[in-house]
């Protein structure tokens, strides 16, 4: 089995390389833009299976949602059905849905809809949001509660629920998906056995962090234009309006979504955040890729 990685360097992507190394898959990633027809066209030669990891989420704009996650789908897809690949493994998000008021949802549901048409045998993962060294999510909540002293923001009153996957468990489910045919034109939806309000997730953050700070609800509807004020001018933002739509959709699934689909219980969110404990967390808000 030939495999293609696209965002093979992203968060996701890094963790699905090495459980595929390490599972004794031949894989490589993809080099280049997912709108360069000659570079697909190069690089699809010989491939049996891709894995579409790539997004522009990080950057917060619509423009890129458009141009590089839509357009660059539709433009791999018809590059994979000419290059005859066999599979395709597109791992979107919980809440994706057709005219969605949040952007990245709103485009991940676009991308299902041409990846069930496309012909091709698809298996797409629903996952919910995921944690783990270099996430663009749990690092930059951690980042933000150190930076805000006395206070730590709780958007909404720390009310949403969460149901974050620890990524080491969504890259094994993504691995597992490659042996099966069973799941072959079917959407999956899974995320970790645990419901946790958001507040709940400062909690343990701050514990791991050996830091206190005062609880201060901010009503949702200062989210945006706070971020925007901010935030809009960074290049890589860190606090984007994408991530700022995480908290007005709750993430539901299975509390046994895993356990059922994969064969395994998924890590519990307080045996893995130790990582957030790393040297230069305070300052890698600055630094975000």
């Amino acid at each position: 089995m030939q495999i293609l990685v696209t965002g093979a360097t992203g968060f996701v992507g890094r963790s699905v390389m090495e459980r595929l190394e390490r599972s004794g898959y031949d894989a490589r990633p993809y080099h280049g833009r997912t709108t360069d027809s000659l570079a697909l066209r190069a690089e699809l030669e010989g491939i049996d299976t891709v894995i579409h990891l790539a997004s522009s989420e990080g950057r917060g704009r619509k423009r890129l949602l458009q141009h590089v996650d839509i357009d660059g789908a539709e433009r791999l897809l018809d590059r994979c059905r000419r290059a005859e690949v066999q599979r395709f493994i597109f791992v979107s998000r919980l809440g994706a849905v057709a005219n969605s008021l949040h952007p990245l949802l709103g485009a991940k549901d676009t991308i299902e809809r041409m990846v069930r048409k496309s012909g091709l045998d698809y298996t797409i993962l629903r996952s919910a949001t995921a944690y783990g060294p270099g996430d663009r999510h749990f690092e930059m909540l951690a980042s933000l509660a150190l930076w805000s002293w006395p206070f730590v923001w709780l958007p909404g009153g720390g009310k949403l629920w969460l149901q974050p996957i620890w990524v080491e468990d969504l890259a094994r489910c993504i691995v597992q998906t490659l042996e099966r045919p069973d799941l072959i034109g079917k959407t999956v939806a899974i995320a970790g056995e645990e419901r946790l309000p958001y507040k709940e997730v400062i909690r343990q953050i701050m514990d791991v962090l050996g830091i206190r700070r005062i609880s201060l609800p901010v009503p949702l509807i200062l989210m945006r234009p706070t971020t925007r004020l901010l935030f809009s001018w960074w290049y890589w933002p860190p606090v984007s309006n994408f991530f700022v739509d995480r908290f007005f959709v709750p993430e539901a699934a299975d509390f046994d979504s895993i356990l059922r689909q994969f064969g395994y219980r998924p890590s519990r969110l307080q045996d893995n955040l130790n990582y957030l404990g790393r040297p230069g967390l305070r300052w890698r808000i600055f630094h975000r890729r």
